[in-house]
């Protein structure tokens, strides 16, 4: 009789949230630029808002974005008090790292685009079969539009099947890795890997030496998703607002086998919930943790 480890409860990584002051327009970049599609817009109710922390936002119109085959990876949020975010100056999330079939091209077709190309397309350093380019977005998030060719053990990545298919790992910047990496290997019930690694984007937007390492961890999720954590010095905590969403990328919501006992949970008909169970949790840094029950 064969033995198996059991394979992580939370995941995979499903939809990044950015709020925006001009939304609608975002949502036409995104769709321009990197080739999503509409898959719902409706008006956030007070249930949502409430569980988000944002009770004000009651109202505000959403976007829920996917890819050309309708997964869902991206929901827009109309919020007039949100202003652009300042890559890597605050703790919580910090970027999308995103699947692309062909990451050269896509970068090319940015050049006279809202999204400004950070760093030219490289392979990683962790291997030569993922290759990736950094870009900054309307609304100051980073992406990492990033193309895996091969597996790249011991990790579990997924292959794109369209030219931009999905959010595999949202990137957290966080004052304490460690503290950061314990919240969710407890919502996982695994473990992850901790180690320094020189991450260019970062040097280069802190002017920093470009070989530079820094602290990282991930944790492997379900799906052939991860989350990746830096931890990063210097940084500023956003002030936990009830009106506001704030500026970047303002939460990220993962599938999980069963919401935590002690969580407030609720039920919400619309996309991407179904009538699951969902909540909204808070990491070490403040970050919002939206959390569906499969």
């Amino acid at each position: 009789m064969s033995t198996t480890e059991p394979g992580p409860a939370l995941g995979p990584c499903s939809i990044a949230t950015l709020a925006s002051d001009d939304a609608a327009r975002l949502v036409d970049d995104y769709c321009s630029d990197l080739h999503c599609q509409v898959l719902a817009s409706e008006s956030l109710t007070q249930p949502m808002a409430t569980q988000w922390g944002c009770p004000k936002l009651a109202g505000a119109r959403y976007w829920l974005l996917g890819n050309i085959l309708g997964r869902p990876w991206l929901r827009i949020v109309e919020d007039p008090t949100a202003t652009p975010a300042t890559p890597l100056a605050c703790a919580g999330w910090m970027a999308m790292e995103i699947l692309v079939d062909d990451v050269d091209g896509l970068a090319a077709s940015l050049a006279d685009s809202p999204f400004r190309v950070l760093r030219p397309v490289a392979n990683l350093e962790l291997s030569d079969k993922i290759r990736a380019v950094q870009v900054q977005g309307p609304a100051g998030e980073l992406l990492y539009l990033t193309q895996i060719s091969g597996e790249v053990p011991p990790f579990q990545l997924p292959q794109a099947s369209c030219a931009v298919d999905h959010l595999f790992i949202p990137v957290l910047a966080s004052t304490d890795r460690a503290a950061s990496l314990a919240r969710y290997e407890s919502l996982a019930q695994l473990s992850g890997l901790s180690f320094d690694t020189k991450v260019t984007v970062i040097n280069q937007l802190r002017n920093l030496p470009m070989e530079q390492q820094h602290p990282l961890a991930t944790l492997q999720l379900a799906g052939s998703t991860l989350i990746e954590i830096d931890q990063l010095d210097n940084l500023a905590i956003a002030p936990g607002e009830t009106h506001t969403l704030g500026g970047g990328i303002a939460m990220v919501t993962f599938y999980i086998d069963r919401i935590p006992e002690q969580a407030e949970t609720h039920c919400h008909e619309a996309a991407p919930y179904h009538g699951r169970r969902s909540c909204t949790l808070h990491g070490h840094d403040g970050e919002r943790i939206e959390l569906i029950e499969r």
